[in-house]
């Protein structure tokens, strides 16, 4: 027998009475367990194995399967349902964690996976922070805590510390100030402004009780939102259905958001 908390990333359908569910652990591995009698109305435990449910899971092994023994209730992230955009949102997570965590995570290493994926989804939750913040914070912090952090701390060819303006390469990791020149890579480099290295730099540097405690305008924000996206795609080398779903039901707001938003050049606020 073997008991951890978890969090459900997935949930599929397995014969006619039971599924399989993918459960993140407390150790940040990905474990598939089976759930018995999953389809029965009076199943007991049926609300604390769907999707993106906390709890506690006991589980037994035989052979190379795990199956489900008992559960018990941490939090069930049941909210997120009543918002298509954040339970699209999500999906995406949880795609990207499946994806992630069982190619690149060494369970050896010390990092936090779980908590980025509590924290993240109780304020998709609650909406205390916007979808298109939480996005790219999810991104970058999650590479750190994989060990592919990307090099934000000077510019690579001269060490400017903070310029008005610079390029971030993705297939690098790194940025050059507008001085040095985009580097010359297979992909463009994406140009940015101090505020919006100042927030990249927050997303992978700060402490837990801290990551979520910023303000971005929206021209930065989106700048933030490109690198991330596009270097979570070139380094984990994946291109996610959740995503595009995402992208789809939410283009058309954004849009709408940024022709009356008025942007201004000191919209960033970190503390």
């Amino acid at each position: 027998m073997e008991t951890y908390r978890g969090l459900v990333l997935a949930q599929r359908t397995a014969g006619d009475r039971g599924k399989f569910i993918d459960i993140l652990t407390e150790k940040n591995t990905l474990q598939e367990v089976y759930v018995r009698g999953a389809k029965k109305a009076s199943a007991s435990g049926t609300s604390t194995t769907q999707l993106f449910s906390y709890a506690t899971f006991s589980v037994q092994q035989r052979q190379n399967r795990f199956y489900l023994d008992s559960t018990d209730p941490i939090r069930i992230f049941y909210r997120l349902r009543e918002s298509l955009s954040r339970l699209s949102l999500a999906m995406y997570f949880s795609e990207l964690l499946r994806q992630s965590v069982r190619e690149y995570h060494n369970p050896g290493e010390n990092c936090e996976v779980m908590r980025l994926a509590l924290n993240t989804l109780h304020y998709l939750e609650n909406g205390q922070r916007e979808e298109g913040l939480l996005k790219p914070v999810f991104e970058l912090r999650l590479m750190t805590e994989l060990g592919m952090m990307p090099d934000l701390l000077m510019c690579r060819c001269c060490g400017k510390f903070l310029p008005k303006r610079l390029y971030f390469s993705v297939e690098e990791g790194c940025f050059s100030c507008q001085d040095c020149g985009a580097p010359k890579t297979a992909y463009a480099p994406i140009l940015l402004r101090a505020p919006a290295l100042q927030a990249m730099r927050h997303m992978i540097f700060a402490d837990f009780s801290r990551l979520y405690n910023f303000r971005l305008g929206a021209e930065n924000l989106a700048a933030v939102q490109l690198c991330a996206e596009r270097f979570v795609r070139y380094h984990l080398d994946v291109r996610l259905d959740t995503l595009e779903f995402y992208h789809k039901i939410t283009t058309p707001l954004q849009l709408m958001e940024e022709t009356t938003h008025e942007p201004t050049s000191s919209d960033t606020g970190i503390s």
